[in-house]
């Protein structure tokens, strides 16, 4: 499939839904669920979790979306939230989201969190 994840390039990717590529994503995603589940943790491990996110998010975007050098540069260079962002956008799509069914998911979560907030 392909997919555009502007914050890297304005290339289109030709992203693969193989094995490898699925199992790199759960991957990611038990580590990111492990990151968010740090109460009875000790600061030592609680970074080593970050960083091992940190390295795995740009792994997972490197490898899966074939990035060259340039965009592993810009990756090297984006804030973590914008990066974030990128393997989130990323995993969506490999869901079988489309971009239309992302924007409206994204609007939907819009609206409640600001109902949340009257």
């Amino acid at each position: 499939m392909k997919i555009k994840v502007t914050a890297i390039s304005n290339r289109e990717h030709n992203m693969k839904t193989t094995n490898r590529n699925m199992e790199k994503m759960y991957d990611l995603q038990l580590l990111m669920a492990q990151a968010d589940d740090i109460q009875d943790k000790e600061p030592i491990e609680i970074i080593k979790i970050q960083r091992d996110m940190l390295h795995n998010s740009i792994d997972f975007l490197t490898t899966v979306l074939g990035l060259n050098k340039a965009e592993q540069d810009k990756l090297g260079e984006m804030d973590f939230k914008q990066t974030i962002a990128a393997v989130n956008y990323t995993f969506e799509r490999m869901m079988g989201m489309s971009d239309e069914d992302i924007d409206l998911a994204n609007k939907k979560e819009q609206a409640a969190d600001k109902s949340d907030k009257d």
